[in-house]
């Protein structure tokens, strides 16, 4: 491969990404651009200067034709070197895990079966996790760069799996991702690694003419360089290839108005300068070049013979490889076309009548070495004719065995089978496979291609069967919530329900869907409304009878009828009970709505009872689509019971599973969660990014009500980071009567936040006002902490007003009332405000006693900021706080240099903005850099880091931090 062209700039962010990788710091770099402009050529660059620093590099691509192979990118990336591993290693890991790579990679299929699998729900959610677990535990032994090459073709089940490590990986992994454009399912994980400052992006752009002539050398006059580059656009890929056919005096220039370089096919006359090369080849030669084709974008000879009917194929491959049309491969016996656009010119220039035929030895030959249905699937579905009943059978147990893993995957070949199937086919074969691709796409969050399988099966359906076209309704109704076509359901539901029998089970089922799609809309009058007419018709108590109670109550719940959503609650929650684990099987959406609705009411311990049977029932059948609310329901329980290390662990599965489901709406609601636990857990950076992602994903759901959820959390990273203005502006868009519902949850957090807000503005009649609007609400509640929640906010006020009788009273109530509903974290919060107002009572030892017992469960929780606020206040009282920390915990040697240069700059008192502009740095990555470091030193605060700085720093002699200036030397 020759010298790299070009690309100063991208080198320079290359070398700046391997130097974090050297301070064990993971890091992403996108590179993006059309075909040929260089994407694999910087790929392989950043490989060889990882290699030279002694770093473990895996590599891998994805291949145009090969979209349908689960896992085939991380395989292709990952699989030689996992044969390569002493077994001692891969023995080391957990059992489960190995069992779970073992049936992902052919390389370690010899430990399958050795131990029983299990876990996570998901297959999906396991296979991500050992992946990811894997590369941490390779890295922990050195950095490792992984690059995947040509994205935009990868699998399903690939793009879900770079996803998770983008958002979760933790340790010195550089990923590198080239791509022409990110897949949607993809684009939003790199988008936030980036708004986080783990990820830069590289868009490459053509070739200047003055580096274009590097390429073309000095062989050529002047015209014939300047139409050169002119006729390649700087491209330097399709350079290449004219400087070739112009060597052999092929030329033919195009027009600008001619050239197709950003339509589907290639460019003519780059396309001509591969077909000259190619002609060049005796004529066996080409019957395997053919053949390769056919066999992937990597292959080996054994099946490549078998395709191109020929048993000795090395004489042909050693000149392919001497024409440098074909290349070795790292592992033995495989090798790759030169470039993808190679193999795609070869693949398109073959006779489609060879192509056929040789698709099908291609399958031919892996049926008959005992490969998989996924290995042959490709094949079979570019090589099987209309009525081939094998070929279908063998489709759809592909697509069945990938579902777990690979729904997308799963859709896609049932929807081929579809297509095969015989011209005299019946609409209920049709229906069938369509209707199963359309659960499949739902699944993966392909929800318009879930939509489009949906809407041809309904339409194969005669109006006269009702019963099917109304089952199928439904399925259409839920999958449009997930997209754009949202709020367009309700016309189609009520044309489904007009045809059926009043009280019919399939009746019941479609005013379901009405009630949810109301529920959605915030329409909980119309949504109680249909819910309780369910109710009331259900013949039996079953599923259906208990989830329209359980939407009624959570009707009632947004309306304010608290006691009567508590009584059908109760209801619903006596019938579940009595349900077998099948019967529940039938309805997944019940355990996650019962377990809301059980949240909504403090019943936090029974929601969670609810949410550890859902997640059971969901493992031994396989149904994972209510998993992100599940965990989403759990966050919260957790939290209100005071368990916030757990609520921040589940809470952060929940996101991912719901980003992993491509669902909008299960991603606010995780998000929303997840940001609430990082909120009482002081990591203001994390619940801050989170409130403000889940805010977007929010306001692309166009839905106001429950959007207001993600605005309150968002208001209370605002307030903590020292933004109480805009904190406020949040809040008091919610205090309507509309939603005020919303400030009522966990525990009137809103109200509180707002009380908060007010008082750290100087406005405190605002804030008695605020107060005194929680305590009404509050009245005659069957939910205690919703009580206890408006006494801190009025206890706060009180205090701020001067009033700490007022304020003790209301705070040692709340501690009362949190503790006897079980949640420490808020009574040891409602004790701090306590304390502080014994101390302005004058009653030192009161106040102490009470701080010193907040202090010690808050620091037990792991609420930093509300423990700090603690010590605070004891040291106003001469009081000195001790806390225990690990040895390594001020250890600045733990801190990377980019993180102890950051931390000296704070020391200094410069602001984000300051510390950005002296590293050239964006100010996203230097709250970034913070927020580890507050990890790394347990501290939350730019004080507490100066402190520590402070005391420990002479021990270590650091470097004194640079002036608070711009600087050069390549700082970016």
């Amino acid at each position: 491969m020759g010298a790299l062209v070009g690309r100063a700039s991208e080198l320079d962010a290359v070398d700046e990404a391997l130097a974090r990788l050297a301070e064990g710091e993971p890091w992403l770099i996108e590179v993006v651009g059309e075909p040929g402009i260089g994407k694999s050529r910087l790929l392989s660059e950043l490989a060889t200067r990882a290699v030279r620093r002694d770093y473990l590099v895996l590599g891998g691509r994805a291949a145009e034709f090969e979209r349908d192979v689960p896992f085939g990118l991380i395989v292709d990336a990952l699989n030689d070197y996992l044969g390569s591993l002493q077994s001692s290693f891969l023995r080391a890991l957990d059992d489960r895990m190995l069992v779970e790579l073992a049936s992902i990679f052919p390389a370690l299929s010899s430990f399958l079966g050795e131990a029983e699998s299990g876990g996570l729900p998901s297959d999906r959610f396991r296979a991500q996790y050992a992946i990811r677990m894997l590369l941490e535990r390779l890295s922990a032994r050195q950095p490792v760069v992984l690059l995947l090459d040509d994205v935009h073709w990868a699998d399903g089940a690939s793009i879900e799996v770079i996803a998770h490590i983008s958002r979760r990986f933790r340790g010195p992994l550089l990923a590198g991702f080239a791509f022409r454009q990110a897949p949607a399912r993809l684009a939003s994980a790199l988008h936030a690694a980036a708004r986080a400052g783990f990820g830069s992006r590289l868009d490459l752009v053509p070739l200047t003419a003055e580096e274009a002539e590097a390429l073309i050398g000095p062989a050529f006059d002047p015209a014939t360089r300047a139409a050169l580059y002119r006729e390649s656009g700087g491209n330097p890929f399709y350079l290449e290839q004219l400087v070739r056919a112009t060597t052999r005096q092929k030329l033919h220039v195009l027009s600008e108005a001619e050239d197709p370089r950003h339509g589907a096919r290639l460019p003519a006359t780059v396309a001509e300068a591969i077909g000259d090369e190619v002609a060049m080849l005796r004529d066996e030669t080409r019957v395997v070049l053919d053949a390769a084709a056919v066999a992937g974008e990597s292959f080996e000879p054994e099946l490549v013979g078998a395709i191109a009917e020929r048993p000795a194929t090395l004489d042909a491959l050693d000149e392919l490889l001497k024409a440098d049309l074909i290349r070795t491969t790292e592992a033995p016996r495989r090798f790759r076309f030169r470039h993808p656009i190679v193999r795609r010119a070869v693949y398109d220039r073959m006779g489609r009548g060879w192509q056929l035929g040789a698709h099908a030895r291609a399958a031919a030959w892996l049926a008959a070495t005992g490969a998989p249905p996924s290995a042959r699937a490709h094949h079979v579905e570019r090589s099987a004719t209309s009525g081939d009943d094998e070929a279908i059978a063998l489709l759809v147990e592909a697509a069945r065995a990938a579902a777990p893993r690979a729904p997308v995957t799963t859709g896609r070949w049932l929807q081929a089978a579809n297509s095969l199937l015989a011209s005299g086919a019946t609409p209920e074969r049709h229906i069938e496979l369509l209707g199963e691709a359309g659960l499949a796409f739902a699944a993966a969050g392909a929800y318009e291609a879930s939509l489009g399988s949906f809407e041809a099966a309904l339409a194969l359906v005669p109006r006269e069967r009702v019963r099917e076209r109304a089952e199928l309704s439904v399925e259409v109704a839920e999958v449009r919530q997930h997209g754009i076509r949202r709020f367009e359901s309700q016309p189609l539901l009520r044309e489904a329900l007009r045809d059926l029998p009043t009280d019919s089970p399939t009746a019941l089922t479609v005013r379901l869907a009405l009630a949810h799609d109301h529920f959605w809309r915030g329409e909980f009058p119309q949504m109680r409304e249909l819910a309780t007419g369910v109710s009331a018709s259900a013949r039996t108590v079953g599923p259906r009878a208990i989830l329209a109670t359980t939407l009624a109550s959570l009707a009632d719940f947004y309306d304010g009828r608290l006691e009567l959503a508590l009584s059908e609650l109760l209801q619903a929650e006596q019938a579940l009970t009595a349900l077998s684990d099948e019967e529940v099987a039938s309805r997944m959406d019940l355990p996650s709505q019962i377990g809301l609705a059980a949240c909504r009411l403090e019943r936090f311990e029974q929601a969670r009872d609810h949410v550890r049977r859902g997640l059971r029932i969901s493992r031994e059948t396989g149904q994972s689509s209510m998993l992100p609310t599940l965990l989403r329901v759990d966050t919260a329980a957790l939290l209100m019971q005071g368990q916030l290390a757990d609520a921040i662990q589940v809470g952060r599965a929940a996101t991912e599973a719901a980003l992993l489901s491509g669902n909008e709406r299960l991603a606010m609601w995780a998000l929303e969660a997840a940001a609430m636990a990082e909120y009482w857990a002081g990591d203001t950076e994390r619940a801050l990014a989170g409130a403000r992602e889940a805010v977007s994903s929010a306001e692309r759901t166009a839905e106001p009500f429950f959007s207001g959820m993600s605005r309150i959390q968002l208001a209370g990273a605002l307030l903590a980071s020292g933004e109480p203005a805009a904190a406020r502006a949040e809040l008091v868009a919610l205090d309507t009567e509309r939603s005020r519902r919303l400030l009522d949850l966990s525990a009137g957090h809103g109200w509180t936040l707002l009380t908060q807000a007010c008082v750290a503005l100087g406005e405190l009649a605002e804030a008695m006002n605020v107060a005194a609007r929680a305590e009404s609400r509050a009245a005659d509640t069957p939910t205690p902490q919703q009580v206890a929640g408006a006494r801190c906010a009025g206890a706060e006020a009180s205090l701020a007003q001067g009033d700490a009788r007022s304020a003790i009273r209301a705070s040692l109530d709340a501690t009362d009332r949190f503790h006897q509903a079980g949640n420490p974290l808020f009574a040891a919060h409602a004790r701090v405000i306590a304390g502080a107002a014994f101390a302005a009572a004058g009653e030192r030892q009161a106040a102490i006693n009470e701080l010193e017992l907040a202090d010690s469960v808050l620091s037990g929780c792991g609420a930093r900021r509300e423990a700090a606020a603690a010590a605070r206040e004891l040291r106003r009282l001469g009081r000195r706080v001790f806390r225990r920390r690990p040895a390594s915990q001020w250890d600045l040697t733990a801190l990377s240099s980019r993180e102890r240069e950051i931390a000296h700059h704070v020391t200094m008192g410069a602001t984000n903005r300051e510390v950005a502009a002296a590293l050239f740095l964006s100010e996203k990555t230097v709250g970034s850099h913070l927020a580890r470091i507050y990890d790394k030193l347990g501290v939350h605060s730019r004080a507490a880091l100066a402190a520590i700085i402070v005391r420990e720093g002479n021990r270590e002699s650091p470097s004194p931090p640079a002036d608070l200036g711009p600087r050069g030397g390549g700082q970016r």
